[in-house]
């Protein structure tokens, strides 16, 4: 499961002289409301208007600049101050190049949603800082459409930088100049520390994947590297794109073709599954031209790129489970996803299932090694002594490949399991 980060989003407001100065969530306009004036058409001229109008927004727009320029106290707000500039991340990477910074790579590159892509440089005159580009979105996007969560910065990258180059943090803490006793002072025990032979590292942790790593060099005892990650996810965002995606077939759901018989190779992973014959990953979609029907209230609406959702299905009033995967870039809907595995067992099933070889459920176990001969696969009885365990490993993964259980009592195969779920389908 991945760890969904929640950011919340702050209004402020300040009182001004009987004025209110309310920002905008960018920060990049001000509108002055009034809350005691009288009416003034006939007392002031459209003129007079016109230049008090103007006067009074170019003071909010000072103030806005300089609201945004000011550092905040909390460590946790995960703002730097690099000269001049105040950064808060995350922050768009359209925001970030904005500031001067050319990256060393190819903006086009594209990111895989629940992604990121550590240690990416950035460059701006004669400093360089390595920064994490982030992905939380559903679609797959180009690096250019994604967001910086943070970077980090050590006395090598400041080598070349010009001596007048300055780091702070909230609270005052200067980089080259506070000490480890200063950082304490100012945000407290750290979360979690390391003291080695050159360095000590103070993590404050906040969250999963939103923390602050503070390195004082042993021999200088200043702060000499800050790592800052804050990675967040925007779920207004993402609720916007759910509400976008399409639920068309995608390409890979219409490159798919359903085989017309069981394979006589089991690593082509065919399975006669409720009177119909599928080649896994199947979509969704054939499934239900197949005669099953969907459980929306146990199943997943919406699948990010290359990500995965769980299914119900129901057939001959028959419940069947499982995990799907998304093998688009953009977020679909459940009907377009892949069905990547089954399992079948003697308690309860009553689909019909077979697999290549006659494999079935109830066969006995010397024609389950019979239909497994000349094919690896390991048998296990540590496990249980009441049963015996085979595995077929797929080709491509350890996690593809077949799965039997055999009641030793019984001696037959009481539950089979087929799985593939390769990384793309071309």
């Amino acid at each position: 499961m991945k760890q969904k980060l929640i950011a919340c989003l702050f209004a402020g407001t300040i009182a001004l002289s009987g004025c209110s100065l309310v920002f905008a969530e960018d920060m990049t306009e001000a509108v002055i409301i009034d809350e005691g004036a009288e009416e003034t058409d006939d007392i002031l001229s459209e003129e007079t208007d016109k230049d008090i109008s103007a006067d009074a927004a170019a003071k909010a727009n000072a103030l806005n600049q300089k609201r945004r320029d000011q550092l905040s106290d909390d460590l946790y707000s995960f703002q730097i101050k690099l000269d001049d500039e105040v950064y808060a991340f995350p922050m768009s990477y359209a925001d970030f190049v904005a500031k001067g910074w050319e990256y060393q790579g190819d903006a086009s590159t594209e990111i895989s949603p629940n992604s990121y892509s550590s240690a990416e440089r950035f460059q701006k005159g004669e400093l360089t800082v390595y920064g994490s580009i982030i992905n939380l979105g559903i679609n797959t996007v180009p690096i250019s459409d994604c967001m910086i969560g943070g970077f980090s910065l050590d006395s090598f990258q400041f080598t070349d930088a010009p001596d007048t180059t300055t780091l702070e943090l909230p609270k005052g803490i200067l980089y080259n100049v506070s000490t480890l006793d200063d950082i304490k002072a100012a945000y407290g025990e750290p979360s979690d520390i390391y003291e080695g032979e050159l360095y000590t590292k103070l993590t404050y942790s906040y969250d999963y994947y939103q923390e602050i790593d503070l390195y004082v060099d042993a021999e200088t005892n200043v702060l000499n590297e800050v790592d800052l990650k804050n990675f967040v996810y925007d779920e207004e965002a993402n609720a916007t794109a759910a509400a976008e995606v399409s639920d068309e077939p995608t390409p890979e759901v219409l490159a798919y073709q359903a085989p017309e018989a069981l394979s006589g190779d089991l690593m082509d992973y065919t399975v006669e599954f409720a009177d119909d014959v599928y080649r896994l990953p199947a979509p969704v979609s054939v499934f239900l031209a197949n005669g099953f029907t969907l459980k929306e209230q146990d199943s997943d609406s919406i699948v990010a790129g290359r990500d995965s959702g769980w299914v119900s299905l129901m057939k001959d009033n028959q419940e069947f489970r499982t995990l799907t995967r998304n093998y688009s870039g953009n977020a679909t809907t459940i009907q377009n996803c892949f069905v990547t595995s089954i399992d079948v067992s003697t308690y309860g099933d009553k689909l019909s299932f077979l697999l290549p070889k006659d494999i079935q459920l109830g066969m006995s176990v010397d024609e389950l090694e019979a239909a497994l001969n000349g094919i690896s696969y390991e048998k296990n009885t540590e496990s249980s002594s009441d049963y015996t365990y085979y595995t077929v490993e797929g080709t491509d993964s350890s996690l593809d490949g077949y799965d039997f259980t055999v009641n030793n009592e019984e001696q037959t195969v009481i539950s089979i399991e087929i799985a593939y779920q390769p990384r793309s389908l071309e």
